[in-house]
C-alpha cells in the first residue's frame, strides 16, 4: 500500500523541522535529545512509538532525504540532503502567497528574468507560479506586482535553481500605471488605490 504524500505526514515534519533547524543529534538511548525544541516533531514522537519513529527515519535514509551517521558516543547526526531539501521546497511553493497590504504604496515590484534554454522546463514553472501569484506580464520576460514579494521571488527562484537569471527591482511613478492597475485589477480582482 503507497504511503500518502502529504504535508501533513510525520516524514515532512521531520523533514521542514530538519529544514528550518539544519542537522541534530539523536541519542541513542533517549530519541529526545537533541530535538526537544521541535515542538510539532514531539508532539507526532509522544503519538508515534519508537519503533514507527525508526522505522520512519530508516524510509527517509533510503530515500535520501536524510544522511544519517553515528558519531563516537554512540550517538546519531541527522541532516538534510538536497533531495530533502528540495522536497520541502516543492510543498512550500504551493502554500505560498503574496500577502495584501492594508493600503498600496504605489510601488510596482518587477522581476525580469533571462532563463538559457536548457531551463526551459523551470523557466515554464516560473511563469506558472508568478500568474498564480497573481504577477502581471509588463513585458515577455518581465512580470510585476503592486505588493512587497522580495521573499516570494527568492523562494521561488530558489525553487527552480534560477537564481542567477532572476532580477528584482522596485518603480514609482510609471508612465503605464494606469495600465497595469487596470490589468491587476482585472487579473485578481483587487483595485489599487
Amino acid at each position: 500500500m503507497a504511503r500518502p504524500r502529504s504535508k501533513e505526514s510525520f516524514s515532512f515534519k521531520l523533514l521542514m523541522a530538519l529544514a528550518i533547524g539544519g542537522s541534530t543529534i539523536l541519542a541513542a538511548s533517549n530519541p529526545y535529545f537533541g530535538i526537544k525544541a521541535i515542538g510539532a516533531i514531539r508532539r507526532e514522537l509522544d503519538k508515534k512509538n519508537w519503533r514507527k519513529f525508526y522505522k520512519e527515519l530508516d524510509r527517509l535514509r533510503n530515500k535520501k532525504r536524510i544522511s544519517v551517521s553515528q558519531n563516537p558516543n554512540g550517538s546519531y547526526n541527522v541532516e538534510i540532503t538536497n533531495l530533502g531539501k528540495n522536497l520541502v521546497n516543492r510543498y512550500n511553493l504551493d502554500e505560498l502567497t503574496v500577502k495584501k497590504p492594508d493600503q498600496w504604496d504605489g510601488f510596482w515590484r518587477f522581476c525580469s528574468f533571462d532563463i538559457p534554454g536548457p531551463k526551459k522546463h523551470a523557466r515554464q514553472a516560473l511563469l506558472s507560479k508568478l500568474k498564480e501569484l497573481g504577477f502581471i506580464m509588463a513585458q515577455k520576460s518581465l512580470w510585476t506586482h503592486p505588493f512587497e514579494c522580495r521573499e516570494e521571488l527568492a523562494v521561488i527562484a530558489k525553487a527552480f535553481e534560477v537564481e542567477p537569471y532572476i532580477h528584482f527591482f522596485v518603480a514609482h511613478d510609471l508612465d503605464k500605471d494606469l495600465l497595469l492597475r487596470k490589468k491587476f485589477t482585472s487579473k485578481t480582482g483587487i483595485y489599487l488605490k
